[in-house]
Formats: C-alpha cells, structure tokens, sequence
C-alpha cells in the first residue's frame, strides 16, 4: 500500500524509532490499524548499546517480544561501581542477590529495532513508510491531516508524535522549545571483546566514576560476536551542535579520559567507531496533546541518560497510550487527556532524577582515593541504590490504573 493509500481511520505515528514502533505494536495487537510515517529512507541505527529495566521489560513482556529480546540480549552476572583511578570496585548486585530482581536486559538498540520492526510487520506488512517525514499538520473534528516535507498530505484519525527531541509535531502543538545545553558531552562506541583482555570480557555492568566524567561499560551481542559498550558522559563547557551521531576521533576521547585507569583506555583505543554528541535537556512540557494530536518518548520529555531510562519511558507511553485508546475508543481528545495526565507527573519526576545524577556521579571527592571510598559507600549505599532506582523499577505501565 503507498502512502497515499492510508486509510482515513487509521492512526498516524510520525517516527519509527522504539517509541514510535512499540506505539503501533500495541495498537495494532488491539485491532487498531496504525501507520507509521518514518523520516529516513532505510530503517538503520548506529551502534549503541541500551538497557531495557524491569519497568520496561514488563511492557515488553506484554507486546508478547520476551522470547526475541532476552535471545538477543546478555544477562549480567553482577554490576560494579569503579573509581576511575585506579580501578577500585564495590558491587552493587549480583545475579543470587535479591536486587537482581531488577537487574536489565542488555542489548544492542539495533536488535530492540528489529524485533519490534518485525512484530509490527507481522500484523501489517505495510504499516511503516520510509522517506515520509512530518513537518507539520492541521486537524479538526473529523481527524487529522499530517504534512510532509515533499508536500504529501496524509489524512488519518489521530496523530502521535514519537519523532524524537527535535519533534516537528510537538513544533506544531506547541511551538519551539529551545534547548539548554548541560555543559557535558556523551561518548558512546562499541568494542570487540576478543580485542580485550579476558577480565574485561566479563559479564558485568561496570559504572566507573570520577570528579568531572564517569562511564558506563556492558556486555552486547550481535549475531555471534560480543561486544563491549563505551558509554562516557564528560564535563565540557562549550558545545554547539546537537546531535546523536557526530563522529569523534580515538584521540580526542583518549584527552577527555586522561590519568584514567588502563581499562578505560583499553576500551577507548579499541572501539570500532566513536560517537558523540552534546547533552541537552528543554523545560518540562504543560500539556502534549491538543484535540487528536498527542506526543511520545523524547518528543514531550527528553532526559539525560544518567539513569538509563529514556527508552524505557517510550516504552511506557506507548503501552498507557495503548490502553487509553482501549478505554476511550470514542473521544480520542479524552483518551489523549487521560494519557498526558497518567504520564506528565511520572516522566518529570524521572527526568528530573535524571539530571540530578550527575553531581552523584561527578563529584570532587573522587579525586582522591583517600576521600573516595567513604563517599562511594554512602551514595551507592544499598539503601541509597533502592531510593534511587525502586520507584522507577517497580512502576508497571500495563496495569497502572487508568482513572
């Protein structure tokens, strides 16, 4: 079916990334046709690995995808914390300790994209349409029409905006909401683990910290070959562009990571290809929806990645979304309504815990190790852990109470 075929009832999702993709799943799981109206011209991701926790897996669980991910993902046998210097570890959990209950999956986001690219296309062959990006729309009583940047205009019943943190449909709903650079920058890249010694093979989610940056790194596999994730969030005062995917030199990475432990720089200096990108956050939104125009994921609430939860929040919009439609098949404007409600106060919560991670992470008592264990003890406390992550864990998209 072309783009121009899209029937009048159907529901409009602009972007097919996990957010968007996992929207049309569990609409097209309830018997609600859905399509997906995708910018790019190929369905790709570029390397990165990601982390699925348990609030996320239970909406994974209930998009029936359980089997497929946990084939394709790597089950930690324990996470560490780690001083940057010298290399010093506290574990945080292992797999027979009772906070494993919560421990993630692991997995490439390419795989996350294919798994859920093929469930949508199992129940609608022709749902996603490449080389349609959403530049604006107009709606009334009677539904929405979406317009493309070719000049298309493509009529459905209702739009979501799941296109990301430069979301022309939040553009439209709302207006430009300008960005506020974090003065940090991300690394992320992926390392063949046979190009590593063997203890940094290892099953293990290591956060290595210290007094102005700290990294991420975790097991990931695709097809046959393992891999190591480089995840290195870095204090930087000045930054322009924002971007997911600017290439960056071994080099340039090696200076940010100066005085580190060999590790660190063993991964640096074995990393197939280096991207960075500026870290940017907007203001909390008042409102996402607006009639039968409605917005997902990092289009109404983009977050720093200092708690690993902006997937797993598309994750659950998508599935309270879903089951609003369920409960207001009729008055979409209500259902829309009832979502944002259901989610505003969630997603800001977690957002703002977000960005008050990284003092916790970067602190000027990590730079001596005399002052380093007393402070990693307190704040990685268990106690310390549960109230940082339970209320986030625990949370269950697929049965939370609509009303």
């Amino acid at each position: 079916m072309s783009i121009e075929q899209v029937s009048k009832s159907s529901v409009l999702i602009a972007g097919a990334g996990i957010g968007g993709l996992a929207m049309a799943l569990s609409l097209l799981r309830r018997g609600i046709d859905c399509d997906i109206l995708e910018q790019s011209s190929e369905l790709r991701e570029v390397g990165a690995g990601l982390w699925i926790s348990m609030n996320g897996v239970r909406v994974l669980r209930d998009l029936a995808l359980t089997e497929q991910v946990e084939q394709n993902c790597i089950a930690a046998e324990r996470r560490d914390i780690r001083l940057w210097s010298n290399g010093e570890s506290w574990p945080l959990y292992d797999r027979s300790s009772d906070a494993a209950g919560n421990q993630p999956y692991l997995l490439l986001r390419a795989h996350l994209l294919k798994i859920l690219v093929e469930g949508v296309r199992r129940l609608k062959p022709s749902a996603i349409h490449l080389n349609a990006h959403v530049v604006g729309f107009i709606q009334d009583d009677e539904g929405v029409r979406a317009k493309l940047a070719d000049g298309t205009e493509i009529q459905g019943h209702a739009l979501i905006g799941a296109d990301g943190a430069h979301s022309k449909v939040r553009l439209g709903l709302i207006g430009n909401i300008e960005s506020e650079y974090t003065n940090a920058i991300a690394w992320r890249g992926l390392v063949p683990v046979e190009r590593l010694a063997p203890h940094q093979r290892e099953h293990v989610v290591s956060t290595w910290i210290g007094p102005t940056a700290h990294v991420t790194a975790y097991p990931v596999k695709w097809q046959d070959t393992q891999l190591m994730t480089f995840s290195g969030q870095v204090d930087c005062a000045d930054w322009l562009l924002e971007s997911w995917s600017e290439k960056g030199s071994v080099k340039e990475c090696l200076g940010d990571f100066q005085g580190w432990h060999s590790d660190i720089i063993e991964l640096i200096r074995n990393v197939d290809t280096l991207n960075k990108w500026g870290l940017f956050v907007r203001p909390s939104l008042e409102t996402w929806s607006k009639g039968r125009v409605t917005l997902l994921g990092d289009a109404c609430h983009s977050m720093l990645p200092y708690l690993g939860q902006g997937v797993n929040m598309a994750l659950e919009d998508a599935s309270v979304l879903a089951r609003c439609f369920d409960d207001q098949p009729n008055d979409l404007a209500k259902a829309f309504r009832t979502y944002q409600d259901l989610r505003l106060d969630r997603t800001s919560r977690v957002v703002k815990s977000a960005a008050g991670m990284l003092p916790v992470f970067h602190n000027p008592a990590l730079n001596s190790v005399a002052t380093a264990g007393d402070y990693i003890k307190t704040q990685w406390a268990p106690s310390a852990t549960a109230a940082r992550y339970d209320w986030i864990y625990q949370y269950d998209a697929t049965t939370v109470p609509l009303h």
